[in-house]
């Protein structure tokens, strides 16, 4: 019986040294375990309390694994590093508490990680992955570097729980804004270029921030640097700004700037040239193209085409190119050319553009966006249709005139009565308050092109029977009579009912009220079958 019991008791002690056993499916990863840290595995399987007491770092990069399963048991190693494999999913990593360091970069990850709560963390490597959402972070008191780079994440999270951040770099995104990173005031780089950013968070509190990189994105605002003083690296270039604030070039502690490919100009960098040309630090060519107008003109027209840069800034010179031909009278102060068309089939297109220079910045050539000029053929009187509207006693008629083709801007329009030889000018193509029967037209597009109409506009009219009658009974005209079979309603100009009767009715201008006001009364019989229009006179 003793035997027995120390055979039990040696069975026990001798498998009180292991834990669970786990498959590992990568066969690369299991290659790389079995090859490595043997004394872990059991067969195919890694055994998770062996697993516990490996201390030492696990790098294996570039070798084709796809799926780290059993790294999670490795619950006492301070790095992994398993860049530039092909890993498309990890397990949860929160077991491994005394993770420091992680390089996951170059592989295919989608799923975010949780990195929350593994409080000795301070490096996070994931760039060059497919994440859609950003790792999980908070509760991580000495973080000290985030690098995400070259993922689709369209949102940055909160970073408020990690106070110790050094540097965060989330460029080559999809990010259209960045969270408030005021609370990161350790933060010394941050780097958030190439995605969709239109604005920045305020930097004021980053006051140990050296290192600025917000270039390739959508910014039109320039961001407030006035408390970075230590800010040493800095790029906003390939962005929409517009302007530059004041003292912002010749900061003392700038070593290398780039704010080229923005909407600066001469304007913007004239004041700083001294600075600019003086040393090696600016990178301010090129910049972006102006945007250039579509301009339509008619044949026979000048057409001044203005750049709208710098005009109001002394010593700029304008040359005005069409293709690579530069056109005659250019090249002067004048931020205006002057071009036109004499003939021409259909409408005939121009393009232009302006090389703008300064003698304060001979490095840097603004060159415009292409202006394209129309010149279109005047219309002819066989370009032009209307629609005319019917008229009644009551209403007043309308015209709608349609061009085919181009109508400037400035077009009139003029309508001469047939019948009382008056016109009226309108500069709007529809017209009201009509009461001739006939219109002639004529549409003076500009100074070189007029148009008239060969005929009369006519306006459509719809008969209508009038009739006036004087109840004042001295014997003439005191009462209308309504012959027919059937029924009427008479209805006063604001469209109330006066009086309603079956015919034959002789109406004696009595309404539900008693003797009505002198006016207009609209009689409707039969439903509208017939109208009949009554003056009320005294």
């Amino acid at each position: 019986m003793k035997k027995w019991i120390l055979h039990i008791v040696f069975i026990l002690i001798s498998f009180a040294g292991y834990g669970k056993l786990v498959p590992i499916p990568d066969p690369v990863f299991l290659t790389f375990l079995k090859g490595n840290f043997g004394t872990v595995m059991n067969g195919d399987n890694l055994d998770s309390n062996l697993a516990a007491q490996i201390t030492s770092n696990i790098t294996c990069t570039t070798t084709g694994i796809t799926n780290l399963e059993g790294i999670q048991y490795f619950s006492n190693v301070t790095k992994i590093n398993f860049a530039n494999n092909t890993i498309v999913s990890i397990p949860s990593l929160l077991p491994m508490t005394a993770l420091e360091t992680v390089h996951l970069y170059g592989n295919q990850i989608s799923a975010a990680p949780d990195f929350r709560g593994m409080l000795n963390l301070k490096t996070v490597l994931m760039y060059s992955n497919q994440l859609t959402q950003m790792p999980l972070f908070g509760n991580n008191p000495i973080i000290e570097e985030i690098i995400i780079y070259k993922n689709n994440i369209s949102k940055i999270t909160s970073l408020s729980g990690v106070p110790s951040l050094l540097k965060l770099d989330v460029g080559e995104n999809q990010l259209t804004e960045l969270p408030d990173l005021s609370a990161n005031v350790n933060l010394d780089q941050l780097i958030c270029w190439s995605n969709q950013l239109t604005t920045l968070p305020s930097l004021t509190k980053l006051t140990k921030l050296t290192r600025l990189n917000a270039g390739k994105n959508k910014l039109t605002q320039f961001p407030d640097l006035s408390a970075n003083t230590q800010l040493s690296i800095f790029a906003i270039d390939n962005n929409l700004l517009t302007s530059i604030p004041a003292n912002f070039i010749g900061s003392p502690n700038l070593t290398s700037v780039k704010i080229y490919n923005n909407y600066f100009t001469f304007k913007d960098l004239g004041p700083y040239a001294g600075i600019l040309t003086a040393s090696n630090i600016y990178t301010y060519t090129p910049m972006l193209s102006p945007v250039g107008d579509t301009l339509d003109a008619y044949y026979n027209e000048s057409v001044a085409v203005h750049s709208n840069v710098d005009n109001i800034v002394a010593n700029v010179t304008y040359t005005w190119y069409e293709g690579t031909t530069s056109i005659a009278g250019t090249g002067t102060t004048d931020d205006a050319v002057t071009i036109s068309q004499t003939s021409g089939s259909g409408v005939t297109k121009r393009y232009v553009y302006a090389q703008i220079t300064h003698p304060s910045l001979t490095s840097l050539t603004l060159t415009t966006d292409t202006f394209l000029v129309r010149f279109n053929p005047c219309p002819a009187w066989s370009d032009i249709s209307y629609k005319a509207s019917k008229t009644d006693c009551g209403n007043s008629g309308s015209l709608d005139i349609e061009v085919q083709g181009f109508v400037a801007p400035g077009t009139t329009y003029e309508l001469t009565s047939t019948s009382f030889g008056t016109t009226e000018y309108y500069n709007v193509n529809k017209m009201t308050g009509l009461i001739d029967t006939a219109y002639n037209l004529q549409i003076n597009f500009s100074t070189a092109c007029i148009a008239n109409y060969p005929l009369p506009l006519e306006m459509p009219v719809v008969d209508c029977n009038e009739a006036f009658m004087t109840p004042n009974n001295d014997g003439d005209m005191d009462t209308y009579l309504f012959t027919g079979k059937g029924s009427l309603v008479i209805y006063d100009k604001y469209g109330k009912e006066v009086k309603r009767a079956n015919l034959p009715y002789e109406w004696d201008g009595y309404g539900q009220r008693g003797l009505v006001q002198p006016g207009y009364y609209i009689v409707i019989i039969n439903g509208g079958k017939e109208q009949i229009h009554i003056s009320v006179l005294y």
